[in-house]
């Protein structure tokens, strides 16, 4: 029941995540590239495929869909030529700002009809499922 549960929350909130930002046409994938980038301001490809957990090739067809919106640049790492560091642009401020405000919603969702204490109690317990399930893969590489 517990992990069907999981399975149910986790499909429901990419669904709700992506179908907020149809408009744009910024699907699942490319918010998670973008909310990655706007925490760490520049990366590298293979540093963003590590983190997120997503192979590279994955990421790099993921960043070029966003580079063809204009929403992120890449160019030539001069320390190291084979690599392409990665930053959002100017652009991309719009939809971070309808992230924040679709992902706000969707929090009030999730939490809708439970009590402080009862929000507490679950994000506690969630964050130490989720440290429990890094520690535990600590050693897989997807």
């Amino acid at each position: 029941m517990f992990m069907s549960d999981i399975s149910i929350i986790e499909r429901k909130m990419r669904l709700m995540a992506q179908a907020s930002l149809g408009k744009y046409g910024i699907g699942f994938p490319e918010q998670l590239l973008i909310m990655y980038l706007n925490a760490h301001k520049e990366s590298n490809q293979t540093a963003i495929a590590e983190a997120l957990e997503i192979d590279k090739g994955s990421i790099t067809k993921t960043l070029s869909k966003l580079e063809a919106k204009g929403l992120v640049s890449r160019a030539e790492n001069p320390a190291n030529r084979r690599e392409k560091n990665v930053v959002l642009t100017p652009a991309a401020g719009e939809i971070l700002d309808a992230m924040h405000e679709s992902y706000r919603k969707l929090n009030d969702i999730l939490l809708g009809g439970l009590t402080d204490e009862q929000i507490a109690i679950t994000c506690e317990s969630l964050s130490i499922i989720a440290n429990n399930l890094v520690e535990a893969t600590q050693d897989i590489r997807p």
